[in-house]
């Protein structure tokens, strides 16, 4: 993943305006893919740490 995928995927969240519950779903998805990208490319362990939080079973009564 590199900037310009980042930068195609934050345009893309933009033109699915006014629908919130798409934007808020691929803005969720963009950032597990950033920090599972970071957790692949990085001898920090913090981002393969926080991705845990997915793992956790909880309401999400927004999108």
């Amino acid at each position: 993943m590199d900037v310009s995928h980042v930068r195609q995927r934050v345009q893309a969240i933009a033109d699915t305006a006014p629908d919130f519950e798409v934007q808020h779903s691929l803005e969720d998805q963009l950032f597990v893919d950033v920090l599972a990208s970071i957790a692949l490319t990085s001898t920090n362990p913090l981002a393969g740490v926080v991705l845990e939080a997915r793992q956790i079973d909880f309401q999400r009564p927004c999108a």
